[in-house]
């Protein structure tokens, strides 16, 4: 305890001011402090390791979400590497879609270009798929947010997650009488490649969905979900530098 905060506290003592209420306001304002803290800053490699004319691709940070199917009866964590800086996105098969099938990582772009990396017959290869869908138009882009108003209620509560603003809605559906309760938070950087991974032609899966693009805006992170069958959170967003070389796969056209 430093002198200034024990002579802060004794004038509060002497003052008739509790000592308790004190120090649960310094707890919770260290608490948003730390929060604030959280905020991405991209670590100074990036400017040396982010290539992409040369097929080198730097992830520093990845999103870590914890995951509970009630329907499926499983749960898990959900790794997804992040470029803060432009918002491209790294699955990694062993921490983002599960062991099955050939592809080793699947990058995602802000654009609507996924980038496929695997072996198959021995040989390392590279799909690109561009999903046109990322880019919505004006229409549609009028659509969407005239549905978020229609399902997506604000419930009044707010916080802040990672340091950045977050709201709760409440989820409705057309389809269904369910409710659900969702928190969305506004980031500096896209989210639609990982609400578009629902969409790619390629066969691997999250496991859990994030098909929400029709519904959410460009910036709003799904950070929290409580439903009747899936509890899903972002836990953490850690440091953890993971660099993607595409060069070394040969790249295989794929006839429309």
């Amino acid at each position: 305890m430093t002198e200034q905060l024990k002579a802060c506290i004794c004038r509060m003592n002497r003052n008739g001011m509790g000592l308790t209420v004190f120090l649960g306001i310094l707890f919770w304002s260290q608490i948003a402090a730390a929060q604030v803290s959280k905020k991405l800053v991209p670590d100074k490699k990036r400017a040396l390791q982010w290539k992409p004319d040369k097929g080198q691709y730097y992830f520093s940070h990845k999103l870590v979400y914890d995951y509970r199917n009630k329907a499926d009866k499983t749960n898990g964590t959900l790794e997804i590497g992040l470029d803060p800086v432009t918002g491209a996105m790294c699955f990694r098969k062993e921490s983002s879609f599960g062991k099955a099938g050939s592809y080793e990582f699947i990058l995602a772009f802000p654009d609507g270009k996924y980038i496929y990396c695997g072996t198959e017959d021995g040989k390392k290869i590279r799909i690109t798929e561009l999903v046109s869908r990322l880019r919505p138009d004006k229409e549609t882009q009028s659509q969407r947010q005239e549905d978020f108003a229609t399902y997506c209620l604000p419930t009044g509560n707010s916080r802040e997650d990672f340091g950045w603003p977050s709201v709760e809605y409440q989820l409705s559906y057309a389809s269904s009488e369910a409710k659900d309760k969702v928190w969305l938070t506004q980031t500096p950087f896209a989210v639609y490649p990982l609400y578009g991974f629902e969409l790619i032609e390629g066969a691997v899966s999250l496991p859990v969905s994030f098909d929400y693009m029709h519904l959410f805006g460009p910036n709003q992170l799904i950070t929290e979900l409580d439903s009747e069958d899936l509890k899903l959170k972002l836990i953490r967003i850690d440091a953890d530098p993971f660099l993607a070389l595409t060069r070394d796969y040969k790249e295989v056209k794929i006839a429309d």
